[in-house]
């Protein structure tokens, strides 16, 4: 048994000292925690100056607690709470905030997502930042975003007094992968996929997700706009298709209606062609009655439908078409393709898409506009010909 000596009164209550029997020094005292509570700690040293430094760095801890601050939070917990308190406070919609958190567990999982951010060094963030590598740039500029957001908030609440992360040499490392470029189908490859699917019927019990892809391939509307189609949407009479929503994945993989588009131009009207329309009143005609009054709807699962499931059922046409793959997306790219390969100008295009302004457009079909160009010069010469 040790010997115990009073000091009297420590920094937040009463403090002891006594002599174990190791020959160290401890010392018990009293605090007032974050949440008002009382409470002891037991810290140890080889003499009484080193015990009382140790409870000084301790009341100083919980002092930046008290304030909102954790002297030992690590990356993920920062990021989880900055999140958290976006969401709650509307800045941020639960697709995004999704997203986010799906990007923290990324961070959570690496060498660094344990280790409490004042403990984080540069050899620390240049092992982590060689790890992205292997994933795509997208989802490297996501993570890179969000460590840089918490040393941000770190050195904003004082937990470590340098932002490494502000260095010239800690920038967004680049993708050992090749960025896939999704391009519309050729020709040929579109005959032999429509005759695939016109051809193909999916067996009993089983969902049946063509009438989407047609719809896809007429429109350009993207799969998560028509998955969330209504019967009120389909304006026969006026033939417009009006695009007002789009499915969404939220919080543990939830998939939601979102009303408004992807984008603030994504809500629009779309025209009804003539190879869109029977698709259209088949879907109709089809369509059964369903909790949200959608136009598709997975009466299997009792769920809305999400495009991962129409993506899967897309691979398999292709396959059965012996044409490439590039995800169900790429029937949206063929729409636009064929859109500008038959003279429909950029900027209606741009109002069909739903894209947010007409370089988008340009940017994302270059190939196709500039493809365009081949003979535009006979034809200029043509028409000053005729005048």
């Amino acid at each position: 048994m040790g010997r115990k000596k009073k000091r009297g009164k420590s920094g937040n209550g009463e403090g002891s000292f006594r002599i174990l029997s190791s020959g160290r020094m401890e010392y018990r005292f009293t605090y007032i925690d974050q949440y008002g509570m009382k409470n002891r700690k037991s810290v140890s040293g080889y003499d009484e100056d080193e015990c009382l430094l140790k409870e000084a760095e301790w009341l100083e801890r919980i002092g930046k607690l008290k304030n909102g601050v954790d002297p030992e939070a690590t990356i993920p917990e920062l990021l989880y709470h900055k999140c958290r308190s976006d969401y709650e406070k509307n800045y941020a919609q639960e697709q995004g905030y999704a997203r986010n958190i799906e990007t923290i567990k990324r961070i959570e999982k690496s060498n660094i997502g344990r280790i409490p951010i004042v403990q984080i060094n540069r050899q620390h963030m240049e092992e982590f930042l060689r790890s992205l590598t292997e994933y795509s740039n997208s989802v490297i500029s996501k993570v890179y975003r969000m460590v840089r957001l918490a040393f941000r908030i770190a050195a904003e609440k004082e937990i470590i007094e340098q932002n490494i992360m502000l260095s010239h040499d800690m920038r967004c490392p680049k993708s050992n992968r090749k960025d896939t470029k999704i391009r519309g189908l050729t020709v040929e490859e579109q005959k032999k996929l429509v005759e695939t699917m016109e051809a193909r019927k999916p067996p009993k019990g089983r969902n049946d997700y063509r009438l989407q892809l047609f719809i896809e391939l007429y429109s350009g509307l993207r799969m998560g706009e028509i998955n969330a189609l209504k019967a009120k949407d389909i304006d026969l009479k006026k033939k417009l298709i009006h695009v007002r929503g789009t499915v969404s994945k939220g919080i543990d993989e939830r998939a939601f209606i979102k009303e408004g588009a992807k984008t603030d131009t994504g809500v629009r009207d779309v025209p009804i062609n003539k190879k869109l329309e029977p698709y259209l009143k088949e879907a109709l005609k089809q369509r059964q009655k369903n909790p949200k009054g959608l136009l598709f709807y997975d009466y299997n699962k009792n769920e809305i439908i999400k495009t991962a499931q129409v993506n899967c059922y897309y691979h398999r046409i292709c396959e059965a078409a012996g044409i490439p793959c590039m995800g169900q997306h790429a029937l949206r790219h063929t729409f636009a393709t064929r859109c500008i390969e038959s003279g429909i100008p950029a900027v209606v295009l741009k109002s069909w898409l739903g894209h947010k302004d007409i370089h988008m457009t340009l940017d994302i079909y270059t190939d196709v506009f500039n493809s365009m160009n081949n003979g535009a010069v006979d034809r200029f010469a043509e028409y000053v010909d005729k005048l």
